[in-house]
C-alpha cells in the first residue's frame, strides 16, 4: 500500500486537455458528510484516492485544492473518501470498511448516474473491488491503480501491515515517528528526523481517522466469484519499480479473473507511477475504448 507515498505532494495529468476549476460540494452518505469535486461533460468517471491522501492526488492548482483535467467525453468526479480530506471523519470503526464502498454508490446516485468508469489508486483499488463485486449494473470499466481487489481467502497477514504499524504507534501514544522509521525505503531515518517529518505529514491531519479506516480495509474483500459477476473491461496498471508485493497481488488478481489489461509504467515506483505521462496516456486509450458501452 505504501501509505508514505502520501507524504509528497501528487499531482498527475489523469486524462489531461485542458484544467478545469472545481468546486467544492458535498452531499450525506448515511449520515457522513462527503465531498466531492467534478469537471467536464460526458460519461462519469469516478476517481478513487487512496489512504490518507484526499481528492486533490488526482490534479490540483498552487494552493492545493483539486484540480480536475477531464478528456472530451468525460466528466471527472473525484470525493474525499470518509476519514479524509473534507468529508466527516468518524472515530468508529464501523463507519469505514464496506461503508467506503457505499459512498461511492450513494454519490452516484445523489448525482443521479446510473453507471461509471471508476479509477482506484492504492486502497482506492481495494475500494473499486468492492464496488465492482457488490453493484456490477453501476461500473462501465475499472481501473485498478498500484494495487488490486481484496480476494477472500487471499489475503495474507502482512498485507495491510503498514495499516497496522501506523494504528500500534497511535495506540503507544509516543508520536508517528517510529511509523514512518518503519514503513520509509531504506529506514535511514534517526528517531528525531522521523518525529520531524511525521509532525510535518501529520500534525494537522485526523490521524485517528486514519487509522480507523486502514483497520477497515479487510472489510472490504470479495470473492472471486462476485469479481467474476461483473464483465465491465478491467485495465491492472502499475510501475515497473512496484513493490514486490503489489506486483503479486495483481498478477493473482488479474490470473484469477482470467481477464483484464496489465499495463506496466517503467522505471516507476509507487509514488512516481501517478506523474508518468504514460500513466496519463493508458487511462486516457482506456477509457475512450470503452466509451459507449
Amino acid at each position: 500500500m505504501k501509505s508514505w507515498s502520501q507524504l509528497l505532494v501528487l499531482t498527475i495529468s489523469c486524462f489531461v486537455l485542458q484544467p478545469s476549476y472545481a468546486a467544492d460540494e458535498y452531499f450525506d452518505s448515511n449520515g457522513v458528510k462527503i465531498r466531492y469535486v467534478k469537471a467536464g461533460k460526458g460519461e462519469a468517471v469516478v476517481l478513487i484516492h487512496g489512504w490518507m491522501g484526499d481528492s486533490s492526488m488526482w490534479g490540483q492548482d498552487i494552493f492545493g485544492n483539486t484540480r480536475l483535467q477531464p478528456a472530451q467525453g468525460f466528466q471527472a468526479i473525484a470525493f474525499d473518501c470518509r476519514g479524509h480530506g473534507k468529508s466527516d471523519k468518524p472515530h468508529d470503526q464501523a463507519k469505514y470498511g464496506t461503508e467506503m464502498a457505499a459512498d461511492v454508490v450513494r454519490l452516484l446516485d445523489h448525482l443521479k448516474i446510473k453507471k461509471a468508469h471508476l479509477i482506484g489508486y492504492s486502497s482506492g483499488s481495494f475500494i473499486a473491488g468492492k464496488v465492482v463485486a457488490m453493484h456490477p449494473d453501476r461500473v462501465i470499466s475499472v481501473i485498478y491503480g498500484g494495487q488490486a481487489p481484496v480476494i477472500v481467502g487471499k489475503v495474507k497477514a502482512t498485507d495491510f501491515s503498514d495499516c497496522d504499524v501506523f494504528a500500534k504507534a497511535l495506540e503507544d501514544g509516543k508520536g508517528l515517528g517510529p511509523y514512518l522509521q518503519a514503513v520509509m525505503p531504506g529506514n535511514k531515518l534517526t528517531e528525531q528526523q522521523a518525529q520531524g517529518l511525521a509532525k510535518f505529514a501529520y500534525g494537522n491531519k485526523d490521524v485517528k481517522a486514519f487509522a480507523l479506516a486502514g483497520l477497515s480495509f479487510k472489510e472490504l474483500a470479495v470473492t472471486e466469484e462476485q469479481l467474476k459477476k461483473c464483465q465491465a473491461p478491467i485495465l491492472f496498471i502499475h510501475g515497473g519499480n512496484e513493490s514486490a508485493h503489489v506486483k503479486n497481488r495483481v498478477a493473482m488478481v488479474h490470473k484469477l479473473l482470467g481477464r483484464g489489461e496489465v499495463k506496466i509504467v517503467e522505471g516507476a515506483d509507487h509514488m512516481t507511477t501517478l506523474a508518468k505521462p504514460e500513466f496519463g496516456a493508458a487511462i486516457v486509450g482506456f477509457l475512450q475504448a470503452n466509451r459507449g458501452r
